[in-house]
């Protein structure tokens, strides 16, 4: 156990399998937890270093990196050939030569084999910094207050903040943060923080994402997906106006061109019972009609989801989970989508 393992299991940390779930609240009282803390071990670092790793990423993902300046961040994604999404991640330009892609910690291996058959021709080097960094989840009202006296500047959509050790504060959504630090910083930026916020596991950081409509690509959703299917269009992961990448031709073309027959929505459903990512769902009759891409608790009562849904499934009442017919509602996103 190291030392970043002993100080959030001192804090109550409880886990289960390599995740934390809980420091002790329980979806009961979710409601009471006005500003949280989560540490996210879920999360990796693939580090692009070298002068020629804007150019090279331009190449490679769905968001814009030649404009991306020093201290830029940008939510984006890497295609395989037909448009679907290897991997997601929330970018970071932590200097003139470097930029940290914050992604699901199972697929940052993956990921640079796909990409160093690329990365030698722009001369950049692309390792798994994942233990370098701790990666922290901050959501809720009054973190400008309790943030501001750490870090210089607060982040905003476009550009992160930074602190006097180079840790970076970005902008996931309204009211939610992501903190990347260095690994020997963790220990006391969570002193600091824990004082002030309330720690959660990570089913409430989850819940936080669900209900701003941000979902990523994790093992059991790679290359299945296009980036309009997780609405990537709406929360600025993809760029319409740069030059080609890979996968841009499918991407441009269901833009423009096609009619997306699937896109993500956010559900609650009347069941206790949390899917996992992946999770097939169902019409009463057994139609196939949607993919769960990200589920937590509600309360002790309700589960809401982001769900990749089928046309059909809109009108229904109840849908099939895990074999479990069980009542929904259609909830609203905070962003709009053009009508394709």
């Amino acid at each position: 156990m190291n030392n970043w393992q002993q100080r959030l299991e001192t804090a109550g940390a409880r886990y289960s399998g390599k995740q934390i779930v809980s420091f002790g609240e329980t979806p009961a009282n979710y409601a009471e937890i006005s500003t949280g803390l989560t540490p996210l071990d879920n999360l990796g670092v693939l580090a692009v270093r070298g002068a020629g790793g804007p150019k090279f990423l331009q190449g490679q993902s769905t968001c814009d990196f030649e404009n991306l300046a020093v201290g830029g961040v940008t939510p984006g994604a890497l295609c395989n050939a037909k448009g679907r999404m290897m991997t997601s991640f929330t970018a970071c330009r932590s200097g003139e030569d470097e930029i940290l892609l914050s992604m699901d910690r199972e697929l940052v291996e993956p990921t640079i084999a796909q990409l160093k058959k690329f990365a030698v021709f722009f001369k950049v080097e692309l390792t798994d910094a994942s233990d370098k960094y701790r990666q922290l989840g901050l959501a809720g009202s009054g973190l400008t207050e309790i943030l501001s006296p750490t870090f210089h500047s607060m982040p905003s959509a476009s550009q992160s903040g930074e602190d006097n050790q180079g840790n970076r504060l970005a902008l996931l959504a309204r009211e939610i943060y992501l903190l990347i630090c260095h690994s020997e910083n963790a220990s006391a930026l969570w002193q600091s923080l824990s004082g002030a916020v309330t720690a959660a596991g990570l089913p409430w950081w989850n819940l936080q994402l669900v209900r701003a409509g941000l979902a990523s690509v994790t093992p059991a959703l790679s290359e299945q997906l296009v980036p309009q299917m997780l609405n990537y269009q709406a929360t600025g992961a993809i760029s319409f106006t740069k030059g080609c990448y890979t996968g841009q031709e499918v991407v441009a073309r269901m833009q423009y061109l096609g009619k997306l027959k699937r896109r993500t929505y956010r559900i609650t459903a009347s069941t206790s019972s949390v899917p996992e990512i992946g999770t097939q769902i169902s019409t009463t009759e057994g139609k196939n009609v949607g993919t769960i891409v990200l589920a937590a608790p509600e309360d002790e009562k309700y589960m809401t989801m982001l769900a990749v849904l089928r046309e059909a499934a809109l009108d229904q009442k109840q849908l099939v989970i895990n074999g479990e017919s069980v009542p929904i509602t259609l909830e609203d996103l905070p962003y709009t989508l053009d009508e394709q």
